[in-house]
């Protein structure tokens, strides 16, 4: 029988070692509530290299908060920071006490979004946007808030949305397809790094993005998105 073996962070180097003689499914990785997270976790990765221990680790995270902002908060930091160094396979939230102020498909959005963030699963199209600032030639809220609405259904495609041609090359340097303001009323489209549309009016934009991404094979209606996401569930 495989087990899964929970470890709080305060274990010794010895203890720890014995996880590779265990040969578990996985480890839970739950840390005491006065020890740093983040040092704990550290470590213990520390070990588990230099003893060529590989094994799923599963971050086990326990909170109380029935703020999404606190939650999002804490997650990033316990969590999020350690995901994106490498040190890590998932994340379980657990609540304590009685109270649950969020369903399960909230839990489940917010842990998908860890691992996006982290860049360890895509189940969701990533959009990056510039802050905002004097130069910016649209509406950028009401203008991102339309792209997510047309193309929020493709995991694994990054689209960026930039106010002026200032910073936004630069910014989205990372971005399959940006969205750049270039004239009053008109905005480039990028695929990566090349300008592939040039002046294209503000009410036309959104559409010539979505053919753009269709040109590049990178489309998926949003029903054909939906069966693939309930086959795999």
């Amino acid at each position: 029988m495989r087990l899964a073996v929970t470890i709080n962070g305060s274990e010794d180097d010895e203890t720890l070692i014995k996880v590779k003689e265990l040969d578990p499914a996985f480890v839970l990785f739950r840390p005491l509530k006065d020890a740093s997270s983040l040092h704990a976790g550290r470590r213990l990765f520390e070990v588990f290299k230099a003893n060529d221990i590989s094994v799923a680790v599963i971050h086990h995270f326990i909170t109380d908060t029935n703020d999404s902002n606190e939650l999002a908060l804490q997650l990033g930091t316990k969590v999020g920071s350690l995901l994106t160094d490498g040190n890590g396979d998932g994340v379980l939230i657990e609540y304590e006490g009685k109270a649950r102020p969020f369903g399960v498909e909230f839990l489940r959005r917010t842990s998908f979004s860890l691992l996006q963030g982290s860049r360890m699963r895509s189940t969701k199209t990533e959009f990056v946007s510039c802050p905002s600032c004097g130069r910016t030639l649209f509406d950028l809220q009401e203008t991102t808030a339309s792209i997510q609405e047309a193309t929020g259904h493709l995991p694994g495609v990054t689209v960026a949305v930039m106010g002026c041609i200032v910073n936004g090359p630069g910014e989205m340097a990372d971005a399959d397809f940006g969205y750049v303001g270039t004239l009053p009323g008109k905005v480039d489209l990028y695929y990566g790094k090349e300008v592939v549309r040039k002046s294209v009016p503000n009410a036309e934009a959104v559409d010539a993005l979505i053919d753009l991404i269709k040109e590049y094979d990178m489309w998926k209606d949003k029903e054909e998105e939906e069966e693939l996401l309930v086959a795999a569930a």
